[in-house]
């Protein structure tokens, strides 16, 4: 059955004013109802401007996976996407205690399964369920965390088990078609597994390419956790074609989305661990933008040198200077250091 909000405030809106770094600033709307930077009326499918998203995974609990929830609260994020693996520990109770002692008990936030939460999943998706139902304006339909649509400020996102619950088959055909029936401008296609050649480290296939290719055809971004690192992929035109480099194209900094064009990024530094690069399995690979793990970063192609990685986030800022099309993203860490940037163009 559909599960869908009731009318209670959403508790985080900064507004056309909100700044953050990482982002080029922001555009209001006018009086007469057009965009301040473009001057015209905003589609219908549009997300709100200045829409701010973060993506986390593999979260854990303690110091820092509290100081990731700061981090978003710093940022002024609208909600957050959860990728997956919250505690570790089974403790469903022990798990939403801690994320309200920071982000109190209403910020909008929304979860997809991962392999940890599988033994107590009716806890885990009950109070995923019960903040929804304080999320104003927000709409989920289908098996919450596992095979569900949702649709909150203009923004269209599936959160998917494939991999961690449920038949490969069942989930392939739910994301193609939840994903043709769907009109918004932009959408994310959210995961905890991954392939491994779309993450930093060594974990295997868990996901499988037809879904990720459903992802590119429709034009969306493709967000996953499990491996406890961040990376992010150029623009892909070709997934699951590692012989030519799964299509990657483009800059690293500039990013393209639009029907068969998407790119891939795993956050998974939301307080668990932090895993090392496998150059063995990834060192000849030519489609990466940017990576931050233990032991390489990598940053818009550009290898840095004397870090310490940190926890943090991915956050997606949509509706940018006015222009419905465009999108920024940045990778933060909980010291405040900006460790990816780059723009997003719908096209």
């Amino acid at each position: 059955m559909p599960t869908t909000t009731q009318d209670a405030p959403a508790t985080t809106d900064p507004g056309p004013d909100a700044t953050t770094t990482g982002t080029s600033g922001t555009s209001g709307t006018t009086g007469d109802g057009t965009t301040g930077g473009q001057g015209k009326p905003a589609p219908d499918n549009a997300t709100d401007e200045n829409l701010l998203v973060a993506l986390i995974g593999d979260q854990g609990t303690g110091s820092d996976t509290k100081a990731v929830y700061e981090l978003l609260l710093s940022e002024k994020a609208d909600f957050v996407i959860i990728l997956g693996d919250f505690d570790y520990g089974d403790d469903p109770d022990a798990w939403a205690s801690e994320m309200e002692s920071v982000l109190g008990d209403s910020f909008p936030v929304f979860g997809v399964i991962g392999n940890h939460d599988t033994d107590a999943w009716s806890g885990y998706q009950d109070k995923l369920k019960a903040r929804l139902a304080k999320i104003a304006g927000a709409s989920c339909e289908g098996d919450l965390g596992v095979k569900s649509s949702c649709t909150y400020r203009g923004l269209h996102f599936v959160l998917s088990g494939l991999g961690t619950k449920g038949s490969d088959g069942d989930h392939e055909k739910h994301i193609a078609q939840v994903l043709a029936a769907d009109d918004h401008l932009w959408s994310l296609c959210t995961f905890h597994k991954n392939q491994r050649d779309l993450q930093a480290g060594d974990k295997p296939d868990d996901l499988t390419w037809k879904a990720l290719q459903s992802c590119q055809n429709d034009g969306s971004i493709i967000a996953m956790g499990h491996e406890h690192s961040y990376a992010r992929t150029r623009t892909l035109t070709d997934v699951g074609n590692k012989g030519a480099s799964h299509g990657a194209t483009g800059m690293a900094e500039l990013l393209e989305v639009g029907p068969g064009r998407t790119f891939s990024v795993v956050s998974g530094l939301g307080g668990k661990s932090i895993r090392d690069w496998d150059s063995g399995l990834h060192g000849d690979e030519d489609w990466w933008g940017s990576v931050y793990t233990k032991n390489y970063w990598l940053k818009n192609g550009v290898e840095e040198e004397n870090f310490e990685a940190e926890h943090g986030a991915l956050f997606l800022r949509f509706f940018v200077d006015g222009d419905p099309n465009a999108a920024q993203g940045y990778f933060k860490n909980i010291k405040g250091d900006v460790i990816d940037e780059f723009e997003i163009v719908h096209k």
